[in-house]
């Protein structure tokens, strides 16, 4: 194919075909096939006219997805993991689709594998040490700051260059405001409002004239939405409330120049400079917590509770506090520079050189000609700070390679099953660093990875019909793209953009905080995040654009603009990529694209509320987008899990129930297909290692403790790793029960099961003398079919116990009122006899 060829995402299957059969092969695992998407003969079609491709029904394309939630999710999806190696799945396995903090460990997971010809990374041996490869992982869970005030300096002069960069950026447009508003209030002379009192007038009269012209007979039947008298007038008042702003300046610049410093604009100005520097520090604050604390705020407002409720309506004002706190920072910086031309800032400086030439420009100031010299100045310094952005690459200086490079050193490194100590100090020497391209990645050594992120695409007019704001974007060893965009391939792709490799794609599918997150943008927020460099986004060349070549944009440099008016598209020639959280945080929906026929799903994030939020949204967009619709019984899981976790906060225990931590769900495909969902929670059942029973004691918040919360603990980590084995292992060695439909609502639930079955048999039994419950998956329904059965019959039974009883005591009060009515009448015949 030429370079750059646009791919469709039949295309894209195809081609991702050919890698998962070579690990089929390697697994000597029969090749799995494609075939168009049929009902009986007929061959459905999407609303784009192709035919999608589905696998054969006896391909068994199995998918492995691992959610986000950061450190807490690439912890428990360990866990998982090492319990899918040690029951023997994991070769199984075709696809790994991964969102932001599961891509952490499944990134980790397919640098590992590639690296060591297709070894697991993250064996766990009962030996006196863990492999190095584990220990590794734990060592640098608090990945943020592995080397505590160091690496916070570090963090930190990283961060300070960022936002030197965006001032860079923005001052020319306040420089260039200022100097023509000083034109225009002391060279040109300026009568207030004109220009704004004369619209009006306009706008006036040209809305009479529509209304007039909408009253004739003929009007009855004409359109009203949209013509162009609706377009002109709505865009005349626009232009008036723009007019009225920029005329509004000089207005307010003249009162603040009044002598008489006693009026009310002044002092109302002096107040608002202090509340805004107090405010700073808060706004700040907010805006690095902005994408948690929306749903914190959504989560509150949803509550029963009028507390909760009353907080959020309080943290959302605090969102709009800090959203107007930049940007009148920066009205409050135009007015300073403004009023720099009529006042020389060096007039106030108590140093005798200084004063000396202050004294000089004053005088300048008086006699007329400063004005000049402070405009030509603020136009210069704009002319120089314009040219410097022409260097100032957008991906530079955001907080994205530093997130990057922060995530590769906990995650990418060679695995070794040993590591020699240095003769002289006797220290092991730290793992080698990997930083392998998507394109390198191995076929026959690991699953099919996909990493999901999100294309955010607020200001798209077609792509963002439905209010989304992002799109489903992948990277992959093959093929990078979206259907917004189409798909091309990586090594293209790879050479229009060298930085672009497997830590970059991680880091991009975990970059949660924003100025543009998809649907999660708090847009009050955007500019704010943008100007305070909260910004781990990745700009990556439109794969439309790729065929150009040329690896420099210099449109580019501006696109930071872009990003604060949350005016991103599909169509540029560069695109802006954030966490895959920030349309599905789950990394299903990919898999039934795919038409997958089981997939086993891993929800890591935090739901303290079980309400699989997610989930629950991924159910939307796979009906609408895909014609897919799952049916799992979540809310079996959702309430142990929330009565274990009650009963421990209260009473510090809970009964010990084995699951259960998994659900088992139908998928319905297009065309009569079923599959089967393996639906892995984050929640407690009471039957977990002690020292998880104890971190829970000590910790309410936990399984679902904030994802703001990056700083791990060893004893944190070892939580989340051992609940994450426990519940994996436990449900495929039939240890524990799971989550399933009533075979009398499902009739097909039985045949799915034995599928199941078949497709992963019993693992290895670790340790003979625990019993094992089951021995199937099937056996596990029949028990609790005989379970409902015998608690039906011994309700029925009691139930027929209390009617016999009732009975017999109702034949006891009737006899013993016959016997007291006979009594009562010889007691009368005898008085009668006497």
């Amino acid at each position: 194919m030429d370079f750059g060829h646009l791919y469709t995402f039949n295309d894209v299957f195809k081609g991702e075909r050919d890698s998962v059969n070579e690990w089929r092969k390697a697994n000597e695992r029969p090749e799995f096939k494609l075939e168009e998407e049929k009902l009986g003969k007929t061959e459905l079609t999407a609303s784009d006219g192709t035919t999608p491709l589905r696998p054969t029904d006896d391909s068994n394309v199995i998918g492995l997805s691992l959610s986000g939630g950061g450190i807490r999710s690439a912890a428990f999806c360990l866990g998982v993991l090492q319990a899918l190696n040690a029951s023997k799945i994991l070769r199984n396995i075709d696809y790994l689709s991964t969102v932001s903090g599961g891509g952490y460990i499944g990134s980790s997971l397919s640098a590992g594998m590639t690296a060591s010809g297709g070894h697991f990374p993250f064996q766990s041996y009962l030996s006196e040490d863990e492999t190095p490869s584990l220990q590794h992982v734990r060592d640098y869970s608090n990945y943020l700051f592995p080397k505590g005030a160091v690496d916070f300096l570090h963090n930190a002069s990283i961060y300070t260059r960022g936002l030197v960069a965006n001032v860079v950026l923005v001052l020319p447009f306040l420089l260039l405001a200022a100097a023509l508003t000083i034109l225009v209030y002391s060279l040109i002379g300026f009568t207030y409002f004109a220009g704004t009192i004369c619209l009006t007038v306009l706008l006036f009269a040209f809305t009479i004239r529509w209304a007039i012209e909408r009253s004739k007979p003929e009007s009855d039947v004409a359109v009203e939405i949209p013509n162009s008298w609706t377009t002109n007038i709505g865009r005349l008042i626009l232009v008036v409330f723009l007019v009225a702003f920029c005329e509004l300046q000089p207005f307010i610049l003249s009162v603040t120049l009044a002598a008489d410093q006693t009026k009310l604009l002044p002092t109302l100005i002096m107040w608002v400079k202090r509340i805004v520097l107090v405010l700073t520090p808060l706004a700040t604050i907010i805006a690095f917590v902005g994408e948690k604390f929306g749903s914190v705020i959504k989560g509150a407002l949803e509550s029963e509770r009028i507390r909760d409720k009353m907080f959020g309506f309080a943290a959302k004002s605090a969102v709009y506090v800090a959203a107007l706190v930049v940007p009148l920072l920066l009205w409050l910086l135009y007015l300073q520079l403004s009023y720099w031309g009529f006042r020389p800032p060096m007039q106030a400086v108590g140093h005798a050189a200084l004063a000396k030439v202050a004294a000089v420009f004053s005088a300048g100031w008086l006699s007329g000609w400063g004005t000049y010299i402070i405009v030509a100045l603020y136009i210069l310094l704009a002319a120089a700070c314009f040219i410097l952005t022409f260097w100032m690459r957008p991906n530079a200086n955001s907080l994205h390679p530093l997130y990057r490079d922060r995530l590769s050193k906990a995650f990418l490194f060679e695995p070794l099953k040993t590591v020699p100590r240095d003769p002289d100090t006797g220290v092991q020497r730290p793992l080698e660093a990997l930083h392998p391209k998507l394109s390198d990645l191995s076929d026959a050594d690991s699953p099919y990875h996909l990493i999901n992120t999100a294309l955010n695409v607020q200001g798209s007019k077609q792509v963002n019909r439905r209010g989304r704001n992002a799109d489903f974007f992948i990277f992959s060893k093959r093929f990078v793209g979206s259907k917004a965009t189409d798909y091309v391939a990586t090594a293209d792709m790879q050479e229009v953009m060298p930085g672009l490799n497997l830590r970059t794609a991680m880091a991009t599918s975990g970059a949660a905080a924003s100025s543009n997150m998809g649907a999660a943008t708090i847009k009050p927020l955007t500019p704010t995040l943008a100007l305070l460099n909260i910004r781990l986004g990745y700009w990556l060349r439109n794969p439309r654009r790729v065929a150009q070549r040329g690896s420099w944009n210099w449109r580019a440099n501006f696109y930071f603009l872009l990003e604060m008016f949350g005016r991103l598209d599909e169509t540029r020639r560069s695109i802006y990529l954030t966490d895959g959280g920030h349309i599905e945080n789950l990394g299903i929906y990919e898999l039934l694209r795919r038409r997958c026929k089981v997939i086993i799903a891993v929800d890591a994030e935090a739901d303290p509320q079980m309400a699989f939020g997610s989930f629950n949204v991924l159910e939307r967009y796979a009906l609408i987008d895909l014609g897919v619709r799952i049916d799992l019984p979540w809310q079996q899981v959702a309430d142990v899990s929330k009565a274990t976790s009650e009963a421990i906060d209260e009473k510090g225990n809970a009964d010990k129930k084995h699951g259960p931590h998994v659900a088992i769900g139908e998928i319905g495909y297009p065309g009569n297909r079923k599959g089967i969902l393996i639906y892995i929670k984050s929640s407690l059942t009471g039957d977990e290692n002690d020292y998880v029973f104890h971190y829970k004691r000590r910790y309410a918040a936990f399984p679902h403790e904030t994802t703001l919360d990056q700083f791990f603990s060893e004893e944190q980590f070892e939580a989340y790793r051992a609940l994450g084995f426990h519940a994996t292992y436990r449900f495929f060695s039939r240890t524990d029960d799971f989550a399933h439909r009533d075979p009398n609502e499902n009739s097909c639930i039985r045949d799915h099961l034995a599928f199941l079955d078949t497709l992963f048999p019993l693992p290895p039994k670790p340790d003979p003398c625990w019993p094992q419950p089951n021995s199937s998956f099937v056996d596990w329904l029949n028990a609790d079919a005989a379970a409902a059965a015998a608690d039906d019959t011994a309700k029925k039974a009691a139930a027929a116990s209390s009617a016999v009883v009732a009975d017999a005591a109702k034949r006891i009060a009737t006899a013993a009122e016959t016997a007291a009515k006979a009594a009562a009448k010889r007691k009368n015949r005898r008085r009668a006899g006497q």
